[in-house]
């Protein structure tokens, strides 16, 4: 059988995870980032690495990109990149395009400029969660990959009386609060108007380094 073929264009937490579950399937995997450090934290997890701006059809254009059986734009910060690299995708014929999105107006520009399908990661994870939450699978929902959690964090005391929105959580925090366990509940996706209330327990997504560095506010 024919190895599939896929272009994988950005290396954040996403990205690597992405590469790390597809490393040693029945997959050729090119991979492109503007930073060198990133591909060289992949090792030879990929066929190819390359180092360049794949928002630029220049670089696009050094591919057969016919031959692939597809690309994966998993930059979520930077809405210009991922619809010019969709654009240029599209318009060379790449047969499918998915594109990540960390909002819903994100994902219908990129599905007008030619993205096949938009991944939502946090709102998937948050959802598969809830799902083993609920049958009580709790454990094989924690492990997303060796640098990246979900885990429970005590609440820190400062936090108390405190929204998601108010505390800017992803931005100061390098976290995304995907679930809460209030006594006997667990609320599932708070919206960013949450207010948290003492003893409340985090469902927390974010890399391990950020994680610990939340459980030291309280001396955890």
């Amino acid at each position: 059988m024919k190895r599939k073929q896929f272009m994988i264009i950005g290396l954040g937490q996403f990205g690597k995870s992405l590469v790390s579950t597809l490393h040693n399937s029945n997959v050729d995997l090119l991979v492109i980032d503007r930073d060198i450090t990133k591909l060289e934290e992949i090792g030879d997890k990929a066929s190819q690495a390359v180092c360049a701006d794949a928002s630029k059809q220049e670089v696009l254009e050094q591919f057969d990109i016919e031959s692939f059986d597809g690309a994966i734009i998993t930059i979520g910060h930077d809405m210009e990149f991922s619809v010019k690299t969709v654009m240029h995708l599209n318009e060379m014929g790449m047969p499918f395009i998915m594109a990540k999105a960390t909002s819903d107006f994100e994902g219908r520009i990129l599905t007008k400029v030619g993205a096949d399908k938009i991944i939502f990661p946090d709102r998937e994870v948050g959802i598969r969660l809830g799902k083993k939450i609920v049958s009580g699978n709790y454990y094989d929902a924690l492990d997303i990959s060796e640098t990246y959690s979900i885990t429970d964090i005590v609440l820190p005391n400062k936090w108390v009386n405190k929204s998601i929105i108010e505390l800017n959580l992803r931005k100061s925090y390098g976290i995304n609060v995907v679930g809460i366990r209030r006594q006997e509940d667990v609320i599932i996706n708070p919206t960013p108007d949450f207010v948290f209330l003492d003893e409340d327990v985090l469902i927390a997504l974010g890399s391990n380094k950020d994680i610990d560095n939340v459980r030291k506010i309280n001396g955890n």
